[in-house]
């Protein structure tokens, strides 16, 4: 299998992305879980290991359909394929998802109260429990 990513940049990819973006928003953003492996299924039908990472800002600083176009942009710049969605209601709450380059999927949610964003990269080859008893 040619450039099959291995745990380890798995991992970093989902920091980067997470991070990245977190610092293109801007605020005091907390890391609410993560980065942490667990187990998935490869396309192939073995088992193999990804990482989920979530980070969150209590407050909003800025206006969320500008942060939204802002995280948009930047994940497109990396390869990133990206839907746009919001909550029902007379205010809703704006969303952007993406898969894509690195990730199996990536969340980033500009609720009013608080934004938070989400990634779990792509299954790759490895043993997650082996990793968890590893320290991942």
């Amino acid at each position: 299998m040619e450039n099959e990513q291995t745990p380890t940049g798995a991992k970093e990819a989902i920091v980067a992305i997470i991070d990245d973006t977190a610092n293109a928003i801007g605020g005091a953003w907390s890391v609410a879980s993560g980065p942490a492996v667990q187990g998935c299924n490869r396309d192939n039908g073995g088992r193999g290991a990804a990482y989920f990472y979530t980070k969150m800002r209590e407050q909003r600083s800025g206006d969320p359909a500008e942060d939204v176009a802002n995280v948009e942009r930047l994940w497109k710049e990396k390869g990133i394929k990206t839907e746009r969605y919001k909550s029902g209601g007379a205010d809703p709450t704006l969303g952007l998802r993406g898969v894509g380059g690195p990730m199996k999927s990536i969340d980033f949610l500009a609720d009013e109260r608080g934004y938070s964003l989400d990634a779990v990269s792509s299954c790759t080859a490895g043993d997650a429990e082996e990793l968890q008893r590893n320290g991942e």
